[in-house]
C-alpha cells in the first residue's frame, strides 16, 4: 500500500507532490525539450538493451524496463521515457542485468534519477559480476553525481550478469533513470527486442496505423517485415519492410499482425493483436441535460445536500481570498482593472488557475437544480450560493477581453512589460484551451439554470468560442494549433448543441468542426508527447497513455467526433482507447490513472494498489464513458459509468461533504484535506455529483435509455414529440426493486431501454456468483418477457401518463477477482454487492488476515456505522469477524482502508 504519510520523508514526498507533481508537473515538466538517443562517445555497444532486468524492489510508480531504453535523460528528474525507483525503501537495494549468453564489458554509464522527495542521489554505488555462482565486486568506483552519466571504466569482465548495487542516503529511497553497459569488443551479437505496439480496434473502411519499435546493441544493423500471422479474408501492408506501416483488412473479425526484426542470423518477433469490426451505425441518442429535478433517495440526498451546504460554499470561500496565493477570484478582479486602466497585480498561481472558479461557477449553477423540497437549510444554502453567481458572472464578464478572449494568465502577465503570445507554440503547456473549455462549461450550466432568461454567459461564451475560431483553422488567415491541456475540445461539442438548441439546428456546426481541428492538429502541427497525447495523430492512438485527466478528455471530445462526424477513423481510435483503457489500465474502483507516469497511465495490467486515480480523472472517466454511450447505444458503458460514480468520484468527498482527496489510492491510510495547492478537483467534483439527470437517462427520437436507477422525478424534454418527466420509485443501491412511473404530456409511442447491469465489463476483473437479468419484470402490473440486447431490456409500446415499469435487480455479494496478468492483485480478492466496491478498514479488524473463498458474506444495513451505509460482514479464516464498507465511505474515521484482502489459496 501507500505509506507515503507516514514517516518524515514521506511528508516531504507529499509536500513536494502538492507543489510541483500535482499538475505542477504538467508545467515543468513538458516545458523541456525531448529527450534524445544516448550519445555514444565512440562505436561503442550497449549491451543493456539485450538484458533481462531485475531488481530488489521497484516501487509501483515506477518501472523497471525504462532503464535501459537507451535514451538520453537531460536532468535525474526526467521522468519523459520512466524511471526505476525503489521508494519507500531504505538502505541497501540493486538492479541486475542477465544476459543469455555471456558478455564482455569494460564499462558502465549510470544516470541516477531523484525527484527531491522521497528519493534522493545515492550515497554509494558498487559494481559486481556473476563469477559461476557468487557475485564478485568489480574494481571500479561508480559516481553518484545528479545531472551527469557516472561512467565508470574497469578491466575487461567476461559474465553473465552485472549487479549494481547502491546504498540510499539517510532515510531516503534511490532511483535509475538509465544504466548502460558497453561492449568490450568482443561480446556475442543478440536479437533485437521488438515491440510492435498495442492491440487495437479498427473499422471496415479505415486502416490502423502500424509503428514497430526496435532496439539492438547497435552490433548489426536490423531489418525487419511486417506479416499476417491468423485472421479472416486479407490483409494489405502499405510498407511491409518498413517499422512504419497501415495496414487494411477485407473481413471483420480477430487478426494476428507480426513484426520480425533480424540482426544478422538472430531474429526475434513481437505480435500485434487486431480486431477488424463494421462501422458503427449512427445511434441518434442525444444526451439529457440537468435541469430541475427532485431526489427521493435515502441513498443520495445527505451526498448532495452536504455537497451543496458545505463543499461548494467552501470552495466558494475559498476562491475569494484576497491573498489566495493559488489564484482565484483576486485574478479575475485584476484583470478587469487592467482592462479598465486601472491598478492591478499580476497573476497568482498556475497558468491555469481560473479554471476552478469557472468551475465552482458551474456547479453553484448545477446546485440550483436540485429540489429542496421543504428543507429549509438546503434552500438557504442555494439561496446564497445564487446570490454568489449573480456577484461572480458580472466578474468573470469583466475579465474577458474585448475580441472574447479569456484567461488572466495572458491578460495579467506575471511580471511587468509581459506579454504572452495566444495560441503560441513555445506556450502550449498554458492551458488556453483547459480553461476556455470550463468557460464554455459554466456557460451552458448558467443558461440551463435561468432558463435562458439570462444569456450574459451564453453571449460571453460565443464571443470566446468565435475569438478562437477567428485565429485557429485551416482557412487562410489563421493557423494550426493545440493546446498541452485538452478541455476545449470536449466543451466545444457541449456549447455546439446549446447553440443548435437556441438558435436552430446545425447554427453550433462552427464550434464542432473548431473542436476537430484543434484535436486533428494534435501529433501534426508541433512537436508533441505521450505525456499530453500529442505523439501522433489522435486517430492513430490505440494506448491510453500520458497525463490520465488530460487524456479522457481527449477521448471524450474523440467519442463526439466519431458520433457527429462518422468518421471511420475516429471511430477506430476511439474503440482501441476503449479496449486499451477498460481491459488493461482499469481500476476496479473505476478509477484510472496509476501515477506510473506523471499524474497518469503505467504499462499494461499494471494496476498498484497506491494509485494515483486523480478526482479529475474519474470525473472524465465519466464524461468518456457517457459519449461512449450516446455513440454506440450500448448499456457496457453506462455500467462502467455507474461504476467510476459510486465507487471513485462519490469517495472524492467525505461523508460530511467538508474535505476532499485529490487522489484515490485503493489502499491508503490518507486522510481528506480541504485544499490544494492545484485546486483542478474542487469545483470538478461537485458539477459530476450534481449533474445527475445528465448520467440516468439518454434519449433518441423515439427511445428512452435508463442508464442509472435513481430515487426521484427527472424531466426529459422530448421523445416522441411528448415532453416526458419520468419518477423512479428506489432504494437502490440498498436494495434493487425500481418502479418507473412514466408522465407523458400525451400518449406516444417510444422505447424504453431498461440498463441490465453487468458487474463484469472489464476483461481484468471476474466476479462470483454471477448477476444479471432483470427479475419479475411487470408493466401496470402485468408481467411481460425480457428481451435484452447490448446490455438493455427494451419495450416498445404507447405509453399513456401514470404508466409503471416495475422489476427486481439481483444484489447478492459477489468475490471479485483478478485476472493472474495484474501482479498487484495475485492472491487478493474484492467484494462488492451492486454497483458498490467495498473497503476494508483497520478500526475495524487486521487488514492482514485472510478471507476464506467459501466463507459466508451477509449484506446488512447498518444505520449507526457512517450516518448509515450497507455492510458486508463474515469471518476470516482464523475466526476473526469482519466488516467492509462502501469504498465511498473509506478514511472517514482514520486508520488503513483497502479494497483488496488476501484470499486463502489452494
Amino acid at each position: 500500500m501507500d505509506n507515503r504519510t507516514r514517516t518524515r520523508a514521506n511528508t516531504v514526498w507529499l509536500l513536494g507532490l502538492t507543489a510541483l507533481v500535482a499538475v505542477g508537473l504538467e508545467v515543468f515538466t513538458m516545458a523541456q525539450p525531448m529527450s534524445e538517443p544516448l550519445p555514444v562517445e565512440s562505436p561503442r555497444v550497449n549491451l543493456a538493451v539485450a538484458a533481462e532486468p531485475s531488481t530488489s524492489y521497484v516501487s509501483g510508480h515506477e518501472t523497471l524496463g525504462a532503464i535501459q531504453d537507451d535514451f538520453a535523460p537531460r536532468t535525474s528528474g526526467d521522468r519523459d521515457h520512466g524511471v526505476y525507483g525503489n521508494w519507500p525503501r531504505q538502505g541497501e537495494q540493486w538492479v541486475q542485468y542477465t544476459w543469455p549468453r555471456p558478455i564482455t564489458t569494460d564499462g558502465v554509464g549510470v544516470y541516477w534519477f531523484e525527484d527531491r522527495q522521497g528519493i534522493r542521489l545515492p550515497a554509494s554505488a558498487r559494481l559486481a559480476c556473476l563469477d559461476g555462482e557468487r557475485w564478485r565486486d568489480i574494481d571500479v568506483a561508480v559516481g553518484t553525481e545528479g545531472d551527469t552519466e557516472n561512467v565508470a571504466r574497469f578491466e575487461p569482465v567476461t559474465t553473465e550478469a552485472l549487479r549494481l548495487y547502491f546504498v540510499g542516503r539517510d532515510a531516503f529511497s534511490t532511483g535509475i533513470v538509465e544504466w548502460r553497459v558497453f561492449d568490450e569488443g568482443s561480446s556475442p551479437a543478440f536479437a533485437p527486442k521488438v515491440d510492435a505496439g498495442g492491440d487495437r480496434v479498427v473499422v471496415i473502411g479505415d486502416r490502423t496505423h502500424l509503428r514497430a519499435q526496435t532496439r539492438g546493441t547497435g552490433q548489426q544493423g536490423v531489418t525487419g517485415a511486417w506479416s499476417k500471422v491468423d485472421g479472416p479474408g486479407e490483409v494489405a501492408f502499405s510498407a511491409a519492410d518498413s517499422t512504419v506501416a497501415a495496414a487494411t483488412f477485407t473481413e471483420p473479425g480477430g487478426h494476428v499482425l507480426r513484426y520480425t526484426a533480424s540482426a544478422g542470423e538472430h531474429a526475434s518477433h513481437d505480435d500485434v493483436k487486431v480486431t477488424v469490426r463494421p462501422p458503427l451505425a449512427a445511434s441518434g441518442l442525444r444526451p439529457v441535460a440537468t435541469r430541475r429535478y427532485t431526489l427521493d433517495s435515502a441513498f443520495w440526498e445527505p451526498r448532495l445536500r452536504n455537497t451543496i451546504i458545505n463543499w461548494i460554499p467552501h470552495v466558494v470561500a475559498k476562491c475569494e481570498e484576497a491573498d489566495l496565493k493559488e489564484g482565484g477570484i483576486n485574478n479575475l478582479l485584476d484583470a478587469a482593472a487592467k482592462l479598465r486602466g486601472e491598478p492591478h497585480e499580476y497573476h497568482r498561481g498556475y497558468p491555469f488557475s481560473n479554471a476552478w472558479v469557472l468551475n465552482t461557477l458551474e456547479s453553484m449553477c448545477v446546485a440550483q437544480m436540485l429540489d429542496p423540497k421543504g428543507d429549509e437549510q438546503l434552500a438557504e444554502a442555494q439561496q446564497k450560493l445564487r446570490e454568489k453567481i449573480d456577484e461572480w458572472v458580472p466578474i468573470v464578464l469583466a475579465a474577458q477581453e474585448p475580441d472574447g478572449y479569456f484567461q488572466t494568465r495572458y491578460t495579467l502577465g506575471r511580471r511587468e512589460n509581459e506579454n504572452p503570445q495566444r495560441f503560441s507554440a513555445g506556450l502550449r503547456r498554458d492551458h488556453e484551451g483547459y480553461v476556455a473549455g470550463y468557460f464554455l462549461d459554466a456557460a451552458v450550466a448558467h443558461y440551463r439554470m435561468t432558463g435562458g432568461a439570462d444569456r450574459r454567459m451564453y453571449h460571453a461564451a460565443k464571443k470566446l468560442a468565435d475569438c478562437w475560431d477567428a485565429a485557429i483553422g485551416p482557412e487562410p488567415g489563421k493557423q494550426p494549433w493545440w493546446d498541452e491541456h485538452e478541455g476545449m475540445e470536449l466543451s466545444l461539442f457541449r456549447f455546439a448543441r446549446l447553440v443548435d438548441e437556441v438558435e436552430g439546428d446545425n447554427a453550433g456546426q462552427t464550434y464542432r468542426d473548431l473542436s476537430k481541428f484543434l484535436m486533428d492538429c494534435r501529433g501534426v502541427h508541433g512537436t508533441g508527447a505521450t505525456y499530453d497525447q500529442a505523439h501522433v495523430p489522435v486517430t492513430q492512438q490505440y494506448e491510453a497513455v500520458g497525463h490520465a485527466v488530460r487524456a479522457v478528455y481527449l477521448y471524450t471530445g474523440m467519442a463526439e467526433a466519431a458520433r457527429y462526424y462518422d468518421d471511420a477513423a475516429y471511430q477506430s481510435a476511439v474503440l482501441s482507447l476503449y479496449e486499451n483503457l477498460v481491459h488493461r489500465k482499469y481500476y476496479v474502483t473505476g478509477g484510472i490513472g496509476s501515477g506510473e507516469t506523471s499524474e497518469g497511465f503505467g504499462e499494461d495490467y499494471s494496476l498498484p494498489h497506491h494509485a494515483y486515480c486523480e478526482s479529475c480523472s474519474g470525473v472524465g472517466e465519466m464524461l468518456f464513458q457517457h459519449r461512449l454511450q450516446l455513440l454506440t447505444a450500448q448499456a457496457k458503458h453506462a455500467d462502467l459509468l455507474e461504476e467510476t460514480l459510486y465507487n471513485a468520484v462519490l469517495s472524492d468527498l467525505d461523508l460530511e461533504g467538508q474535505n476532499f482527496t485529490y487522489t484515490n489510492p485503493l489502499a491508503t491510510d490518507d486522510e481528506r484535506y480541504k485544499w490544494h495547492v492545484c485546486p483542478c478537483c474542487v469545483g470538478n467534483i461537485p458539477r459530476a455529483l450534481l449533474m445527475l439527470p445528465t448520467w440516468t437517462y439518454t434519449t433518441g427520437e423515439s427511445d428512452l435509455f435508463v442508464n442509472l436507477y435513481v430515487g426521484g422525478t427527472m424531466s426529459v424534454p422530448s421523445v416522441a414529440g411528448a415532453a416526458l418527466t419520468v419518477n423512479q420509485e428506489t432504494d437502490y443501491p440498498r436494495g434493487g426493486n425500481i418502479k418507473l412511473t412514466l408522465r407523458p404530456d400525451k400518449p406516444a409511442e417510444f422505447t424504453v431501454h431498461l440498463r441490465v447491469p453487468d458487474r463484469s465489463v472489464s476483461d481484468l476483473y471476474h466476479s462470483e456468483p454471477a448477476v444479471g437479468g432483470l427479475v419479475a419484470l411487470t408493466i401496470n402490473g402485468e408481467a411481460v418477457p425480457l428481451e435484452a440486447e447490448y446490455g438493455y431490456a427494451s419495450i416498445t409500446r404507447t405509453w399513456s401518463p401514470g404508466d409503471t415499469i416495475e422489476f427486481e435487480l439481483p444484489m447478492p455479494v459477489q468475490r471479485v477477482r483478478t485476472i493472474k496478468e495484474v501482479p498487484a492483485n495475485r492472491g487478493l480478492v474484492a467484494l462488492r454487492r451492486g454497483p458498490l466496491v467495498f473497503s476494508f478498514e483497520s478500526v475495524d479488524q487486521d487488514l492482514d488476515a485472510s478471507l476464506s473463498p467459501d466463507a459466508e458474506l451477509n449484506a446488512a444495513y447498518d444505520p449507526d456505522r457512517l450516518g448509515g451505509v450497507m455492510t458486508v460482514r463474515g469471518a476470516f479464516e482464523n475466526g476473526a469477524p469482519f466488516v467492509a464498507i462502501p469504498n465511498y465511505a473509506r478514511n472517514n474515521r482514520g486508520g488503513r482502508s483497502t479494497v483488496w484482502i488476501n484470499e486463502v489459496g489452494d
